[in-house]
């Protein structure tokens, strides 16, 4: 049998991979993980400094070359190419033009892409959890606001579906609140998770130089360094806890609003909804459609995959994002 290696003329990238991946990944980056990338390259390059892995002088053309791609290289108005393989290449390439490959190459000592794109990730994610958790730590005063403002409105308890006893607007919501403060600390556990640097993993065992793992997560704003290894590098859990916390929070902010819209409900009538906020139908004047409602219903559903349950108005055509 014939070597297939041989007679193999191909070149990378073939054009469907290209495409299909290399092309998508590099768009992801110089949209979404530039500055990730400058502060990675600054601390792993302090870290290095400090460390005597290089001297001072190096370290200066390292971070005079660095300064001159940021202020040279629009990464707005990069298209890929395939001449590298991605966003990575493209700035060691830069680098070697500045400075010639031995030094350009010296600040990839002790570390991989493999760590470097986790630490990206989980920059990304970190900034994210912080508006979120800020979100929802709003939504949590508010509701406390709102508790304490209707704690003497009578309202009508349901089970079952079927009006059960008396109680006030204030004690139902306070139950709402509960939920909520447990669903916010799901997501500061998880950002306990997310906040601990992969960076000085390497590729999967770290290094024979002697770096300071410790110092490049305090330069990155980290907690502290993740310790194993292996799994800085091929652990996601700090992705599906994220995610587990943020869809528990949404399901279980589905109940009351599920319960708004019954109440709004011709039949039921515990909820007016003043006419700025209703719309009415196109056949059937006289319907008011609680359409915030629906919004609510469909904004909560997203973080699940789907588009939740909505009239048939809300399916029909497609919701503002």
């Amino acid at each position: 049998m014939t070597d297939p290696r041989l007679s193999d003329s191909s070149v990378f990238p073939d054009p469907v991979y290209k495409e299909t991946v290399l092309r998508p990944l590099f768009d992801g980056a110089k949209n979404h993980h530039v500055e990730a990338f400058r502060a990675v390259d600054r601390a792993h390059l302090v870290m290095l400094t400090e460390t005597g892995i290089l001297d001072a002088d190096q370290a200066g053309k390292i971070a005079g070359a660095l300064d001159a791609i940021d202020a040279e290289v629009d990464p707005t108005t990069l298209v890929y190419t395939g001449e590298v393989e991605d966003f990575f290449f493209l700035i060691e390439k830069e680098l070697k033009k500045r400075l010639g490959p031995d030094l350009a190459g010296r600040l990839h000592t002790a570390r991989s892409r493999n760590d470097i794109d986790h630490t990206l990730f989980k920059l990304g994610l970190k900034a994210r959890l912080d508006v979120l958790i800020g979100k929802a730590i709003a939504l949590h005063e508010t509701l406390v606001a709102a508790a304490e403002r209707e704690k003497a409105t009578l309202i009508v308890a349901y089970t079952h579906g079927q009006p059960a006893q008396p109680t006030t607007f204030g004690h139902y919501l306070s139950a709402v609140i509960e939920v909520l403060a447990r669903d916010i600390d799901r997501l500061f556990e998880a950002y306990e998770i997310v906040d601990l640097s992969p960076m000085g993993a390497a590729a999967i065992t770290t290094s024979g130089f002697a770096t300071d793992r410790a110092r490049v997560a305090e330069l990155l704003g980290f907690a502290a360094p993740l310790q194993n290894s292996y799994s800085c590098i091929v652990a996601v859990d700090y992705i599906t806890s994220t995610y587990g916390a943020l869809e528990l929070m949404f399901l279980h902010l589905g109940r009351p609003i599920q319960d708004l819209q019954f109440w709004t409900s011709f039949e039921v009538g515990q909820i007016y909804v003043p006419n700025a906020l209703v719309q009415i139908s196109s056949i059937m004047p006289q319907k008011r459609n609680p359409v915030p409602i629906e919004h609510l219903r469909h904004r909560r559903a997203r973080p699940s995959g789907g588009r939740g349950p909505c009239s048939i108005s809300c399916t029909t055509r497609p919701l503002p994002t």
